[in-house]
Order: C-alpha cells, then sequence, then structure tokens
C-alpha cells in the first residue's frame, strides 16, 4: 500500500486538491506542486475571503497554509498513524495580497518514534520569503484507514 500511496501522490502534482480528509484545506484548494518523501511543496492563489482588513492574507490563513503544506509533508512519509500539532511557531515577516499566488515548501526534519519535527518557508512569485514556520506533532497513536480515492 505504502509505495503505491507516494505513487498516487506524485500522480497529483499540479492539480488542485479538493477531496482531502481536511475541510479547511480543501477550502484552500492548494495546488500540489512537488512531492516526494518528507517533502511538499503547495501553492494557493489568495482569495478575498483570506485577507485582513488591508487586503493583505490574514495571519491565521498563513498559518492554515504552513499547517496543510506539513500535513501533506507527513502524508507522503507513508506513515501509519496519525499525528496531530503539538506547536507552530510562525514568523510573518513580509505580506501578500489578494491575487497573489504563494508557495509553501515544507520539509520534514525528523520523524521520531513519537514526534515529528517540521520546516516550512513560504514564498511570493518573485522569490520574497513571507513567512517561515516549524512545528512539532505527536503521534495520536490512532490508525490510518486508507479509503478509496482518500490520501491525507
Amino acid at each position: 500500500m505504502a509505495a503505491k500511496l507516494l505513487e498516487r501522490l506524485r500522480e497529483m502534482q499540479g492539480t488542485v486538491i479538493e477531496d482531502s480528509r481536511s475541510p479547511a484545506g480543501n477550502w484552500l484548494k492548494p495546488r500540489l506542486e512537488q512531492i516526494e518523501k518528507g517533502k511538499a511543496v503547495m501553492s494557493v492563489l489568495i482569495r478575498r475571503e483570506m485577507c485582513n482588513p488591508f487586503g493583505n492574507i490574514h495571519g491565521g490563513m498563513m498559518s492554515l497554509v504552513i499547517d496543510e503544506a506539513i500535513g501533506w509533508a507527513i502524508v507522503s512519509l507513508e506513515a501509519e498513524l496519525h499525528y496531530t500539532s503539538v506547536s507552530l511557531h510562525t514568523d510573518f515577516l513580509y505580506a501578500a495580497s489578494e491575487g497573489e499566488r504563494i508557495t509553501a515548501v515544507a520539509e520534514i526534519i525528523r520523524q521520531g518514534k513519537k514526534i515529528i519535527n517540521a520546516e516550512v518557508r513560504v514564498f511570493n512569485d518573485r522569490d520574497v520569503l513571507l513567512s517561515k514556520a516549524t512545528s512539532n506533532l505527536v503521534s495520536t497513536g490512532m490508525q490510518i484507514l486508507h479509503t478509496q480515492g482518500s490520501l491525507k
């Protein structure tokens, strides 16, 4: 099953994700740009409903983009158990406006027996670093049940 999962993920490269197990992630309509074991690259078009009163991406939305990218990097590990966030430290460095496409690059730094450590960097289309984050996630002990068509 594991080899088939990573194969299926690679087949999704370049497509918009709308049918994952994450309703919030589906709402983002992220495009999976690249996936390999322990790394996920996804892009998101900033829509009006994602913005703060100044017309820039809301910090909570940026955190959602980061968290979803981490989720896909974890899925690429083909782990047998679910993980949930223990911490998410985010630095907001520059703003991004409605209509811009941003790209999140998530990498698993360490996969321990119970804890996964991840780093994410988010860029605009001019390669300006907009945000960077680190996260620790813990195994829930709950088995992942892969159903037809469901990847995350």
